[in-house]
């Protein structure tokens, strides 16, 4: 972002290459515009300057902060129940990902997204309404097939769920917390991202 700077004071911002083409119509400019042909206009680059945790900018100008030209802010808080709120969301997205993330029984990579989880549903089920099924063919990865006994489904069965349960668990003591949560600071330190199961 640039600045148009007059008798070293801002007086616009933001201000583009189409505002210095707008405003000095009998100038024919390069291109490919660059800051040393900015500067013979008074046009100078800006600093950004990023917004605080738990701010957020109602207004921002450009000015100079000793003696650097750089983005100012207008600031106010975020209410805290938007925060929580955003935090909330942020947690669903987590333990999404923690949950269909797959899981390792007995050595193998077992899918764990929601068609897998219906479908691995579906096979213990099978197994335990049919006693006279031995075994059932089953894609354990994309393009690998393997047979199962039901033993084994179940035991898959059995680990999925208690995979899913376990992600539901920590999501409710995280959702818990950030419920709680007196202050942006309190919220802010809470790590959403540690201490899933894998």
């Amino acid at each position: 972002m640039h600045a148009l700077i007059q008798a070293g004071e801002v007086v616009a911002y933001p201000y583009t290459d189409w505002h210095l083409r707008r405003d000095n119509p009998n100038t024919s400019f390069p291109t490919g515009m660059d800051d040393t042909v900015r500067a013979d206009f008074g046009v100078y680059p800006v600093t950004p300057t990023p917004v605080p945790a738990g701010k957020r900018a109602i207004g921002t100008w450009a000015g100079y902060v000793e003696g650097e030209l750089v983005e100012v802010h207008t600031l106010e808080d975020i209410p805290l129940d938007e925060l929580k709120a955003e935090k909330l969301a942020a947690l669903a997205q987590r333990r999404w990902e923690a949950e269909t993330g797959g899981i390792i029984v007995a050595g193998a990579l077992i899918r764990t997204d929601a068609t897998s989880q219906a479908k691995i549903t579906g096979a213990v089920s099978l197994f335990q309404a049919d006693p006279s099924l031995t075994s059932i063919d089953w894609e354990a990865q994309p393009g690998v097939f393997v047979a199962l006994d039901a033993a084994t489904m179940t035991a898959i069965g059995i680990a999925v769920g208690r995979h899913v349960q376990a992600c539901f668990s920590r999501g409710r003591v995280l959702s818990d917390a950030i419920t709680a949560a007196a202050s942006a600071a309190t919220l802010y330190a809470l790590d959403i991202n540690s201490g899933w199961p894998t």
